[in-house]
């Protein structure tokens, strides 16, 4: 089973969507850092674990340029080769690419649990995304309503 690492505006715009059940349901277990546990700030559900990354050179090299819960999480999937990392800040994202790691983000999540039949892609989801701040360029809203 791949290991799925996860920043916390993912677990965060899930929460305020109402759709953290998604994640469940796509994803038997998350990992995320304690940085990432104070960034959510709020009580954990069952399908977060922590774990914290055992290089924290490698994860204080990346807290210069990223922020602590980005860099945490980074470092935490360089130690889990095979590990994918959901991570939507585009700093972090190219970072990550650059280290090779399997990366997506909260778009691609969305994309994927339609895929799967667990949950619709449409102009209400769309309009959820906004009101809860989660910005999309009208190219990347209408490649979400496409589902792909």
């Amino acid at each position: 089973m791949k290991v799925v690492i996860a920043d916390a505006s993912c677990l965060i715009l899930f929460t305020n969507i109402d759709h953290l059940d998604v994640l469940e349901k796509l994803f038997s277990e998350i990992w995320i850092t304690s940085k990432v546990q104070e960034e959510y700030g709020l009580p954990l559900p069952a399908l977060l674990a922590v774990h914290d990354p055992k290089d924290t050179e490698g994860q204080k090299a990346l807290s210069q340029i990223l922020d602590e819960g980005e860099a945490s999480s980074i470092a935490l999937a360089v130690e889990n080769p095979g590990s994918q990392i959901i991570i939507d800040e585009k700093k972090g994202r190219s970072i990550a690419l650059s280290m090779g790691l399997d990366v997506t983000g909260t778009l691609g999540v969305l994309i994927e649990a339609s895929n799967r039949g667990l949950i619709q892609l449409d102009r209400s989801l769309a309009d959820d995304l906004d009101r809860v701040g989660f910005r999309l360029s009208s190219t990347l809203k209408e490649r979400l309503l496409r589902g792909n």
